[in-house]
């Protein structure tokens, strides 16, 4: 039995979790029923200061009143030596997102692992405010020069790629996975409905999905739009929400939701038509192969990440989201259930080809090299 320490923005109940922490938990939820795992991570209101879930001992730092989205980033880096003396751990994980804890700097002794989901680069500037888009430009480029002799994990193609391009020697791809509990049948709602759901935030382009509304509704005046996700903090001021939201506040068949369960998220993606992830740029692209375990097709934009997680015109197609009129006339071409239906076989299958278990095996596996 070994000792894990991990490192995270945010632990998997945190109401900003987002894929990385679905990683996280799933991984370790399973290594944790063989090793002590720990984590630390934000505080957030209405949580428990030390609590144990799925396996997993998550110690919260921060204010009880804040998500402590920004302190969280100087608490672990200013008290993180107290708690490897207290735990012991045999390895420090570094779970990246966006900002890392320059943990090669602060702790260069320390037996560590890092993973990273993605880099954001350019896009930082689309959907934050200047200043945080340079703060995590700039996190970037240091995690570039600190990190390169480090044992990294990636989750595609195309961060390895990335890494090994800027000289990272030690890098190893190990894929998601997805909750095999997700797998079921479409229930189809009566009207056509289409599903976002995400952080409401630039990078996640739901500017994107909500320019098309009014040309899809030309077309298919009953469609339905499902938004589900929480407001992000920091988002850049030429994309303002409330303006959409003032906009569209008579239409009822735009429906914002806010932050949802997975039991919701489940029932959202068996009852939709379509969903679409118009992300700038993704990871991999979690909730792709989340939606595909219930039969859904996905619309989604051409970038990186998503072209590994979507099998072009088979679980999903694959589009240029920021052209509003091609993407206001795949949702209409895709809101047929006589073409939908075929899809949905395909879509299970390749969905449950992606194993929580696999991945927490590799992950182990690389946990214990040198």
């Amino acid at each position: 039995m070994r000792k894990i320490l991990i490192i995270n923005k945010y632990c998997p109940l945190h109401p900003n979790a987002g894929g990385a922490e679905i990683n996280l938990k799933e991984t370790f939820s399973r290594l944790g029923e063989k090793h002590q795992v720990y984590l630390l991570s934000a505080m957030f209101p209405g949580a428990q200061r030390e609590q144990t879930y799925q396996n997993i001992n998550i110690i919260r730092l921060g204010k009880k009143n804040s998500e402590n989205t920004i302190r969280i980033h100087f608490l672990i880096i200013f008290l993180l030596r107290r708690y490897l003396k207290k735990i012991k751990p045999d390895v420090l994980y570094e779970d990246v997102s966006v900002i890392p804890f320059f943990t090669p700097v602060f702790h260069p002794h320390q037996n560590k692992k890092i993973i990273i989901h993605n880099f954001n680069r350019k896009h930082f500037f689309k959907s934050q405010r200047f200043v945080f888009a340079l703060i995590g430009y700039l996190a970037e480029t240091f995690f570039i020069l600190f990190y390169k002799k480090q044992n990294v994990i990636v989750v595609s193609q195309w961060m390895e790629e990335k890494l090994r391009k800027y000289g990272f020697k030690k890098v190893k791809k190990i894929l998601n996975g997805v909750d095999h509990s997700l797998i079921s049948e479409k229930k189809y709602s009566p009207g056509p409905t289409v599903l976002f759901l995400g952080r409401l935030e630039g990078r996640k382009g739901i500017d994107l999905f909500l320019k098309t509304y009014p040309l899809v509704k030309k077309q298919i005046p009953r469609v339905k739009y499902v938004i589900a996700g929480n407001e992000f903090l920091f988002v850049n001021t030429n994309f303002s929400l409330k303006e959409y939201k003032q906009k569209y506040k008579s239409e009822e068949n735009i429906n914002f939701l806010g932050f949802v369960s997975e039991e919701k998220k489940k029932e959202l993606f068996q009852n939709c038509w379509l969903y679409v992830v118009p992300s700038r740029i993704e990871g991999y692209g979690i909730s792709v192969l989340e939606a595909n375990a219930t039969g859904t097709f996905v619309l989604a934009n051409d970038v990186e990440g998503l072209r590994e997680s979507v099998k072009n015109r088979q679980t999903g197609e694959l589009i240029n989201c920021e052209d509003a009129e091609l993407f206001s006339q795949k949702i209409v071409f895709w809101l047929d259930r006589q073409k939908l239906i075929p899809k949905e076989e395909t879509c299970r299958q390749w969905a449950n080809s992606h194993d929580w278990k696999k991945t927490a095996t590799e992950t182990e596996k690389f946990l214990e090299t040198p």
